[in-house]
């Protein structure tokens, strides 16, 4: 039961697959994204204590990650992904040099008069930081919509992924790049997706609404409870098993879903119509789609004609047995059906090349042979099976013709939807956002060839 609540919460992704295509194109029209390949990348620099506090706290409030940061090698190892405090940087990591001072302060004004000794600015000691030896523990590299993004906890799901297709045969490093920049782009496409339709729904829910919400996630929380036995510690316990969340988790993504579902069904499924009138249009624009010529199936034995005894067995065999039981005698040389389409009725239509063929071809009923014929290196025997014409009428594809036309117009009024929602927002910076996470993507899991 728990996994079909989930499913269920998860039903939105599957339901606007297109949606994300759509958004991609969005982002597009709004940065101007260049779908050229990615340039080389390489990058340096130095980090002090502050810049590894969040805005508005101290050296003595919560500790937070550190960043740090690589410049791009040749091929870099693979490294262990770590979270580390201030503290722990301070107090030293193996494997990793970690070492934290003060800014250098800037050189005192040029007046013309000496300076004390002590205004004069620390030279650099045995322990200055190379940049070229800073390995990257984790960095954030920007935010989305208001969210920031750790590159950590994101790259991590995909990482396997990336890895593996780092070493398919004939992948080169610039290949791998844009691989990455797609996946990662759609991704992050993905996810603004959900957060745009989520900031949407929740500024125009009513008072009801969100009391309506409020009994439906109790009602939720109780059937998985419920369900694990009227234990709240075994359903978190099942739901950590089975989904890697637990029930205070599992009740956010329950909600996420329906407000995302609720807000796609009111601001595009429910515009998008669909009249009778659109239907015929749209018939008629694919009438041979759905009414094409017919076409006459017929079967044909052909032997070398220097085989007599191979001509005779054959004849034989046609006056005692059905043709198609003779066709597919090994000594057919043509066992294959041919099909050839008659637009103009059998008798109107050229269908073989060789005269005496197409001759005995266009006298025949379905069911009917004609042979043995004689041409040159080959004697040949033609047999018509059927004929197929195949005609839908309006009445039956209209179900079909339908759901076409609803999921155009569903992906045009979600691509204008989301095109709102971004001028709304004012996203900017994906492709930066998206160039970053390459750099340090291919820093962790890139392990194919050089070059």
């Amino acid at each position: 039961m728990v996994d079909d609540q989930h499913q269920s919460g998860r039903r939105f992704r599957a339901a606007s697959a297109a949606v994300s295509i759509l958004l991609a194109a969005a982002i597009a029209v709004l940065q101007g994204c260049s779908s050229s390949p990615l340039p080389s990348f390489s990058a340096s620099q130095h980090l002090s204590a502050d810049d590894f506090r969040q805005p508005g706290t101290d050296s003595s409030g919560e500790p937070t990650p550190i960043s740090a940061y690589i410049r791009e090698q040749p091929r870099a190892p693979r490294v262990q992904i770590r979270s580390l405090t201030e503290d722990q940087a301070r107090a030293g990591v193996p494997g990793v040099d970690a070492i934290v001072r003060p800014p250098t302060p800037p050189p005192p004004p040029d007046n013309g008069q000496a300076q004390p000794r002590d205004s004069v600015p620390p030279q650099p000691t045995e322990h200055s930081i190379d940049p070229n030896d800073l390995t990257l523990v984790d960095a954030k590299v920007g935010d989305l919509n208001g969210l920031p993004v750790l590159a950590r906890n994101w790259l991590e799901p995909m990482g396997a992924r990336l890895r593996a297709e780092s070493l398919n045969k004939g992948m080169t490093r610039t290949d791998w790049r844009n691989f990455a920049a797609q996946e990662i782009n759609a991704r992050l496409v993905g996810d603004l997706r959900d957060e745009l339709f989520l900031a949407e729904a929740r500024s125009t829910l009513t008072a009801q609404q969100k009391a309506g919400l409020r009994v439906f996630l109790s009602r939720f929380e109780k059937d998985v409870i419920r369900s694990n036995y009227g234990s709240e510690t075994r359903a978190n316990q099942s739901l950590l098993r089975t989904a890697g969340i637990g029930l205070e988790e599992a009740k956010r993504e329950r909600e996420k879903g329906v407000l995302i579902q609720t807000q796609v069904q009111k601001k595009v499924w429910d515009r998008v119509q669909v009249s009778s009138r659109d239907l015929r249009l749209e018939y008629e624009r694919n009438y041979d789609k759905y009414n094409p010529p017919a076409q006459a199936i017929f079967r044909l034995i052909r032997v070398r004609s220097d085989e007599p005894e191979t001509v005779t067995a054959i004849t034989e065999a046609l006056n005692n047995s059905p043709f198609l039981e003779v066709a597919d005698d090994d000594r057919n040389l043509s066992k294959n059906p041919a099909v050839r389409p008659i637009p103009d009725g059998l008798e109107n239509t050229n269908m073989f090349g060789p005269k005496d063929l197409q001759a005995a071809a266009v006298t025949l009923s379905p069911g009917q042979w004609a042979g043995p014929l004689e041409s040159g290196t080959v004697t040949r025997w033609i047999y018509l099976d059927r004929i197929e014409s195949e005609s839908h009428s309006l009445y039956e594809v209209q179900q079909e013709l339908r759901q076409q036309i609803t999921d155009i117009r569903r992906e045009e009024e979600a691509r204008r939807y989301l095109l709102r929602l971004f001028e709304r927002a004012g996203i900017t910076g994906l492709d930066r956002l998206v160039f970053r996470l390459v750099v340090i993507a291919e820093q962790w899991y890139y392990e194919g060839e050089d070059g």
